[in-house]
């Protein structure tokens, strides 16, 4: 448990406020953390040890930019899915690396390697090996204009923003679509309905520490037209 302690000689400052922006900045959940006044005038703030260690991320769900990062990345998917062993590791890195850039994960790729974009798993066996049958899989997980789909991890994280934000999880859909198809919405309907998530989560969520702070420095310089 580590215990941080604020304090100041100047009484107009908000200690509280400040042990606020302290949990705020690092993230940490109100409820994870212990907040409390002592008898000295200070602020004690408890944090448990494991929030100030953050795991390493996981290195099948972690992004990959780099190129090394993506050489790293084709490595595991070899030695993941045996359907891969025949292919040329140029050839793989160069299937792959758009999809990486577009923020896929390897266990999103292994996906992709695994399943259709409507879910159903792609047949397997010594037919279905080697560089065709890598780029079928790659191709189909692309739109008709060459764009790359959402990848599996994506798709779910639209759908939490979605979910938080109080929007209909059939938003950007055609009327007549199930959402356990998964079509890819246009890019311009995608971009719309992560906007209005944004929109709703900024008014929905509570006021922060930073936000007030930067109103009353800023309301001070604002005038009205009419002296008032």
């Amino acid at each position: 448990m580590a215990e941080f302690r604020i304090s100041s000689d100047d009484e107009r400052v908000d200690l509280r406020r400040l042990a606020t922006a302290l949990i705020e900045s690092q993230g940490w959940a109100r409820e994870d953390v212990g907040v409390w006044d002592n008898r000295h005038g200070e602020v004690i703030v408890t944090v448990d040890d494991a929030l100030l260690h953050k795991p390493e991320a996981d290195p099948l769900h972690r992004p990959r930019h780099t190129p090394r990062a993506v050489h790293e990345a084709c490595e595991s998917l070899r030695r993941e899915d045996g359907s891969l062993r025949r292919v040329d590791f140029r050839v793989l890195r160069e299937e792959t690396a758009r999809f990486f850039s577009a923020g896929w994960t390897v266990a999103d790729v292994l996906h992709a390697l695994a399943h259709r974009p409507d879910g159903v798993p792609w047949p397997s066996g010594p037919d279905h090996q080697g560089t065709e049958w890598l780029g079928v899989r790659m191709r189909a997980w692309r739109t008709p204009d060459g764009d790359i789909r959402p990848s599996k991890s994506q798709e779910a994280a639209q759908l939490r923003v979605i979910s938080k934000a109080g929007l209909p999880m059939d938003i950007g859909l055609p009327e007549d679509a199930e959402v356990s198809q998964r079509p890819v919405a246009s890019p311009s309907v995608a971009r719309s309905a992560a906007d209005d998530a944004r929109r709703l989560m900024r008014q929905n969520s509570r006021t922060t520490v930073d936000s007030l702070t930067h109103r009353d420095r800023t309301s001070a310089h604002f005038s009205r037209r009419d002296g008032r």
